[in-house]
Order: structure tokens, then sequence, then C-alpha cells
């Protein structure tokens, strides 16, 4: 039992210590400028792997955000606006911060990965709330819009990205707070890598190059506002009807099958002796 967990800690660490080395060799002389986005992808990885997760739609949607600041920050390497390339620090530390939040370090589960506790399923058919998953998902939804706000400044800083941004949130909000049926909502949540992808060649001609990430800050913003309750007795809880779960099937009882018992065939009887 020792040496797995000995092995664990000493795989994973392992892995940490070789991208740092990667980052350190490939940053040259300019560890200490590109440092702070390093540090910040760590922190962002740790805390959306060891806290986000308690709530599953936080967490979901937090997901989509690895490739959305990626390629933000791609945007701005592009662009030449900090003098110092972000992307790159800033994913490796993401790697970093997801390995350490991710796993667990000490016990008997160490090495394998980090679970957090299961939420509790009412009678109803609603997930339990509290101020810890209002909270988690009311600080997600600012990052999201700060995060939104200071790529605008450095691509697009315009009111038409400032309206894509407001818009997107609109629409996110009103999409979970007044939710139509779920094949309707599927649909309408295919709208938003459309309208990702149509941005990118509008922002491209228009040198908007803010405006899609924008949109996709904005309506991830919006999902999270208007998917949960945040006032009464339901506060944290998300909002129907996506938190009813699919109807279990039950299962049969299966009756036991009547033995069937193989006809004995009859016992010769025994050949009296011929008398003699």
């Amino acid at each position: 039992m020792k040496n797995d967990v000995w092995a664990g800690r000493i795989f994973y660490g392992t892995l940490i210590a070789v991208l740092l080395g990667v980052f350190a060799w490939l940053a040259g002389g300019r560890i200490l400028q590109t440092l702070p986005f390093l540090s910040i992808g760590a922190v962002y990885a740790f805390v959306m792997y060891r806290v986000v997760p308690q709530s599953a739609r936080a967490f979901g949607v937090m997901q989509w955000t690895l490739l959305l600041n990626y390629f933000t920050l791609i945007s701005v390497d592009v662009a030449d606006r900090l003098a110092i390339p972000a992307a790159a620090p800033w994913f490796v530390g993401f790697l970093v911060g997801g390995i350490i939040g991710g796993h667990t370090w000490s016990g008997r589960g160490t090495g394998a990965e980090f679970r957090p506790r299961k939420r509790v399923l009412r009678e109803d058919g609603t997930y339990d709330g509290g101020w810890r998953l209002a909270l988690i998902n009311a600080a997600c939804a600012v990052l999201l819009l700060a995060v939104g706000a200071w790529q605008l400044l450095l691509l697009s800083p315009k009111l038409a990205g400032v309206t894509v941004l407001a818009a997107a949130t609109l629409a996110g909000w009103a999409l979970f707070r007044f939710p139509p049926p779920l094949g309707i909502r599927n649909g309408l949540l295919l709208v938003i890598p459309v309208v990702y992808f149509a941005l990118i060649f509008i922002g491209g001609a228009t040198g908007q190059m803010g405006l899609p990430h924008a949109w996709a800050y904005g309506a991830l913003a919006g999902i999270l506002i208007g998917g949960r309750y945040w006032t009464g007795p339901r506060l944290g809880a998300p909002r129907p009807p996506f938190v009813i779960p699919g109807q279990r099937r039950r299962r049969r009882k299966r009756r036991p099958k009547a033995r069937q018992t193989k006809p004995r065939a009859p016992k010769d009887r025994a050949v009296e002796p011929a008398a003699r």
C-alpha cells in the first residue's frame, strides 16, 4: 500500500517537474516576465478542479473556458498587446495546476482522482443548493465577465465589443432563466458556437478581434446567472427542468423458475430366480 502511495506522488511530482522544466527552457531569459501567466494558469486550474466541481453546472461551463482562454491569449499574442508571450505560459500553468488540484496527495487515495462530495437528491427530483453553490457560481460568472471585459480592452476597445458582451450575457441568462422545452433548449445551445465562428469572420473583417470571445464569455456567464436560484429557501439550487433526473428503469423481479423434475425411469424389478 505504501509503495502505491509513493508511486503516485513520484509520478505526478516528476510530471510537474518536467512541465516546469520545459517552461523554463522555452521562456529563456523572460521567466520573470512570463511567470505571472504561469501562476494565474496554475491557480485557475487548481480552483477549477478542486472547488468548482461541487457545482456540476459551473464545472461544465468552466471546462469550455480552457480552450476559450487559450484562444483569447493567442489572439492577444498575435496582436502583440502585451509584448510578452501569454498563451504558452498560461497553458503550462493550467496543466500544472490541473495535476495538483485534480488528484489526491495524502491519505489512502493518494494518486487517485480527486472527487468532491456527492450532491443530495431531494424527493421532488431537484438537487440541494446552499450558499456554497451560490458563491461558486457567482464567482465563476464574475470571473467570466471580468476576463471578457479585459480582452475587450486589449482587442476591441469599442462600443461594438461591449454591446456583444452585454447581449450574449442577456441571451444566456434568458435561456436558463425562462427555459423552453429541452429539445428547443438543446437546439438553441448550438447557436452559441455558430455565432462564435460567425463573429470570428466579422471581427477579422472589421478589426474587432475580441467580438467572438466577448460573445462566448458573455453567454457562459449568463448561463450561470440564469440557471441558479439567488434568493429564497432554494438559494444556490439549480433551476428546473435541467436538474430533473431521468426516470430510472425499474428492475423486474424475476420469479424463480419452477424446477422441472425429470421423470424417473422405473427401476428394473429383480428377476426371480427360476425354480429348480
